[in-house]
């Protein structure tokens, strides 16, 4: 895995740190970083068809290269960091709340 495989997780990664501190993370964070990730493996498809300059490269015998390769690394990746945050986010309201029932018992 190159650095640049790993683009976009880490983006979400920052963005969703950023939104946590401020206790605000929604539900469209994980919409969009999901489409967006989505939206990286037709732009690998389209970037590699792009390539078809080289001379070994026809419309039958595609060739791919590593920003092919790049584009949908970041788009599987982006996709499996938003599924892993979302479980994280919901783990965090889960136990928050529980946290806050238990004060309320401990008060009363």
């Amino acid at each position: 895995m190159s650095a640049v495989d790993a683009i976009l997780p880490v983006l979400l990664v920052t963005v969703w740190l950023g939104l946590a501190l401020v206790r605000r993370v929604s539900g469209w964070f994980f919409g969009l970083g999901g489409c967006v990730a989505l939206a990286c493996l037709p732009a690998g498809v389209i970037a590699g068809r792009f390539e078809l300059g080289d001379a070994d490269c026809t419309p039958g015998n595609l060739c791919f290269s590593a920003d092919t390769v790049d584009w949908w690394l970041n788009g599987l990746f982006g996709l499996l960091t938003v599924a892993v945050l979302a479980i994280l986010s919901a783990a965090r309201k889960l136990f928050g709340r529980l946290d806050d029932r238990e004060a309320a018992s401990r008060r009363m």
